[in-house]
């Protein structure tokens, strides 16, 4: 991994022969605001973003401070796009919608960024669609996003430009998935359980996609503690989480890694990643595979899990 120095140096210098096309879930705050802008900003406009979220007046917010491309350089009469769409992730049938609507617009797609989710602790709380609220969180949304707008991003590859899913969570760590209980609806323990597998099952998602979709990339990156609005006492909803957070926090607020630093970082691990599966620290250095090692028969199992829970249809 290079310097910080280098990795500035490596963003700034992208500038791909094409208009690349970036769909971002979670961009209107944190890590995913920050690496849309970064990328606009890179660009200089020069770039189709596709923002979804729930929040349209923090997505124009993003839209509006990117900077309008130049004129006089050939492309005037070329259209950059940018669009919200509205999306309770939660729930499979909102982002089934959120899908098609991103797919109509754009059937090419370079990347897909996946910042959102949540870290609750408490008891067991289950969508009206019977998914455990963390699990689907900080984890089956993700599946199902990729599942659905894969045809983009292998129309991306086969033009012979980058394609890629970036997912940013822990990777690499916690015990290993156990197939006698996928979901956690034996075990949740005030939501630790959840909390754990939606780490291990990105793992093991990511790289079984990187296996069947040769010539995509597929990265799972640790953020580390960033000063977002997800790391501050008023994100957790559990009583005894939110004391302890407004204990800790700002005590360790001299350790957190400034947000505008944590992007740049990701979208160095974003536009490094060529093909395949990548784990990724957060300063981007590779430090995978790690945690994926699982028999043929156990993935069988695991993606027909998937695909039954999401409501998918493999694409």
């Amino acid at each position: 991994m290079p310097p910080y120095s280098l990795v500035k140096s490596s963003n700034d210098a992208y500038c791909p022969p094409y208009t690349p096309t970036v769909v971002v879930f979670g961009g209107t705050s944190g890590i995913g605001k920050a690496m849309a802008k970064r990328l606009g900003e890179q660009l200089q406009g020069r770039i189709h973003i596709i923002i979804v979220g729930r929040n349209k007046a923090a997505a124009d917010d993003v839209f509006s401070s990117l900077p309008l491309p130049p004129t006089g350089d050939g492309d005037d009469d070329q259209d950059y796009v940018r669009k919200f769409v509205s999306c309770d992730l939660s729930l499979m049938k909102n982002l089934r919608k959120a899908t098609e609507e991103i797919s109509e617009i754009f059937p090419k797609i370079n990347y897909i960024i996946m910042t959102s989710g949540q870290a609750t602790l408490g008891r067991k709380r289950e969508t009206e669609e019977g998914i455990d609220s963390q699990l689907v969180m900080r984890y089956y949304w993700k599946f199902a996003a990729i599942n659905d707008l894969l045809p983009g991003l292998r129309a991306a590859r086969d033009a012979g430009e980058a394609a890629g899913a970036f997912s940013v969570l822990g990777n690499g760590l916690g015990p290993k998935i156990d197939f006698n209980d996928l979901g956690g609806r034996k075990n949740h323990y005030l939501g630790v359980v959840p909390l754990i597998q939606g780490v291990v099952y990105g793992d093991l998602m990511l790289s079984m996609y990187a296996e069947k979709e040769h010539g995509i990339a597929f990265t799972h990156m640790y953020p580390g503690m960033v000063d977002t609005e997800a790391n501050s006492p008023a994100a957790f909803n559990f009583w005894l989480w939110k004391f302890f957070a407004a204990l800790i926090i700002p005590l360790a607020w001299a350790f957190f890694i400034r947000v505008e630093v944590s992007a740049e970082n990701m979208v160095y691990g974003l536009l490094s990643g060529e093909k395949g599966f990548y784990q990724r620290d957060t300063k981007a250095n590779s430090v995978g595979p790690r945690n994926v090692n699982y028999t043929e028969e156990q993935k069988k199992i695991f993606w027909e899990h998937c695909l039954e829970t999401t409501r998918s249809v493999p694409r």
